[in-house]
């Protein structure tokens, strides 16, 4: 009798060992997957907001949208009014960033404010209204109409 309740006792401590491996398993899987599915949907978020970002800044002052290469950078210029002031909108160290200051100013990159992480900014004219501004979000078109006709 002792005998089949060790047997029973062994089998016993096999199937819980057996159950505890397979939740041990299936959360450790469980854990990369949800890992992989977050980095996908963080990365997914940061590309929309780079692309809505720059949709955003240029309906923020239409009138006074144009490009310019600054310190051998290509710099989107978006003009607040008549006052001097602007937003420049530019690559720098794998990021797109932006800063406020002088129109006629150096570029600021200290206190540039990173907007998110690219390797590609690229301008194009496709018209006299029409900007094309390349991320590797992929492409914003600005319309750059003056004096608020289209």
């Amino acid at each position: 009798m002792n005998r089949k309740e060790n047997r029973n006792e062994l089998s016993l401590m096999i199937m819980m060992a057996f159950f505890i491996l397979s939740f041990l398993l299936l959360v450790l899987f469980g854990t990369k997957i949800y890992q992989s599915i977050s980095l996908s949907q963080q990365e997914s978020s940061l590309s929309r907001t780079l692309s809505s970002y720059l949709h955003t800044a240029s309906k923020m002052n239409e009138a006074g949208i144009y490009t310019e290469t600054k310190e051998g950078k290509k710099v989107l210029v978006i003009r607040d009014g008549d006052t001097g002031f602007g937003n420049r909108i530019y690559l720098h160290e794998g990021y797109l960033v932006e800063d406020f200051g002088k129109l006629d100013d150096e570029l600021n990159e200290a206190s540039a404010i990173q907007i998110a992480k690219t390797s590609i900014f690229e301008i194009e004219e496709v018209s006299d209204t029409l900007l094309k501004v390349t991320t590797e979000d992929g492409d914003v078109f600005i319309d750059m109409f003056e004096g608020g006709r289209r």
